[in-house]
């Protein structure tokens, strides 16, 4: 054996024993989103508004009709969420905190045996409004970081963007609230992950989930900056490097081939509780703020409004989320091994073929043996 192949060897060992050490954090699902793996019995997310103080180049919900649900349409979201089970609930936008009546739906929610959690861009928190959350019944935030300072701004379309979430991210934390990071992961900030990474570490933060860019929404104009899939591929090896040095729990979003990826690679032994893959239409259920009902926040395809139809029925008798639970899957993705612990992302599916069941283009992991 060459040198070269020894180093690898022992690099794959090394790797394999801290995984096994610690495979229980690295599968929990204990924070805002699931991380492409299930959260049961499940999680309902509701964009409360598509309104928003940034001008975010990724922006998902830009396209989306006008019209937002009122607050006692709100609360029969929330106690039908409740009928579901022990679920996360989340309040997502554009930004919640435009929304003047938040704190009543948070309280609302948090009355609920659910865990109540919010995705917020955190430039509108201060000391007062982290207390207001946390009195509410908000159990932990995410906030949005993309880069520091200018690669920030840039990226979230507004000069000033970054220290404000940084005031907001310490008045979380003053108050008591769990804080996580969403961070996008593109060509055009990749750079910053080691970064952000190690701030998130230094601040001794909840989680870190690392995004990958869907093409949906304004996010349709940066396309050419979606990795390619090897550079997908380069990026599960440099997550596993990182998460090797630092206590904050990394989780790739969007990369349902990321599980896959460890089991293919023989980095888990199967003692792992079970892979859903991608939740979308399973045990995710998105709201979004005129009522409609979809499988994802960037997989736009309605399955029903809740003016029109119970969110319970839509759940249950939906044609979309029937599909999505048979995995009814084309091409690769209908006859690769791993469909059942991945099912590839469909939100990127949809926005690279207009299906919502195609094959995802970005995955490396089919081989022609798995037809």
């Amino acid at each position: 054996m060459d040198d070269q192949k020894e180093r690898d060897l022992m690099n794959i060992r090394e790797v394999q024993s801290w995984l096994n050490e610690h495979w229980v954090e690295v599968f929990a699902n204990d924070a805002v989103g699931t991380g492409c793996f299930s959260y049961m019995p499940g999680e309902v997310v509701w964009a409360v508004t598509k309104r928003c103080n940034l001008r975010c180049k990724h922006c998902s919900i830009s396209e989306e009709p006008a019209g937002e649900l009122s607050t006692e349409e709100g609360f029969g979201i929330i106690e039908a969420a409740a009928k579901l089970g022990h679920v996360k609930f989340a309040f997502t936008g554009g930004e919640p905190l435009l929304r003047p009546d938040i704190y009543e739906l948070i309280e609302y929610a948090s009355s609920f045996r659910m865990q109540v959690v919010m995705a917020t861009n955190g430039t509108l928190i201060s000391e007062e409004v982290a207390k207001k959350l946390r009195d509410a019944g908000l159990e932990r935030a995410a906030i949005s970081i993309d880069g520091f300072g200018r690669a920030h701004d840039r990226f979230r379309g507004v000069d000033g963007a970054f220290n404000a979430v940084i005031r907001g991210l310490k008045a979380c934390r003053n108050a008591g609230l769990d804080v996580q990071l969403f961070s996008m992961v593109t060509r055009y900030n990749y750079n910053e992950l080691p970064g952000i990474i190690k701030f998130a570490n230094m601040m001794d933060l909840w989680r870190v989930y690392l995004i990958y860019l869907i093409a949906v929404g304004r996010g349709k104009e940066i396309s050419d900056a979606c990795l390619s899939p090897a550079e997908n591929t380069q990026f599960f090896e440099f997550v596993l490097e990182k998460q090797m040095d630092v206590k904050v729990w990394l989780k790739p979003i969007c990369n349902p081939q990321y599980w896959a990826y460890l089991r293919s690679t023989g980095l888990v032994n199967g003692n792992e509780p079970r892979f859903t893959g991608c939740t979308a239409g399973i045990t995710r259920f998105h709201i979004f703020p005129n009522g409609d009902v979809t499988p994802c926040a960037y997989l736009p395809v309605r399955a029903g409004n809740i003016r029109e139809t119970a969110l319970l029925d839509i759940i249950e008798h939906s044609e979309v989320f029937k599909a999505l639970r048979a995995r009814k899957l084309k091409g690769r993705c209908g006859t690769c091994k791993y469909k059942d612990i991945c099912g590839g992302c469909r939100s990127r599916a949809y926005a690279l073929t207009g299906d919502y069941l195609a094959e995802d283009p970005v995955c490396t992991l089919y081989r022609e043996d798995d037809e």
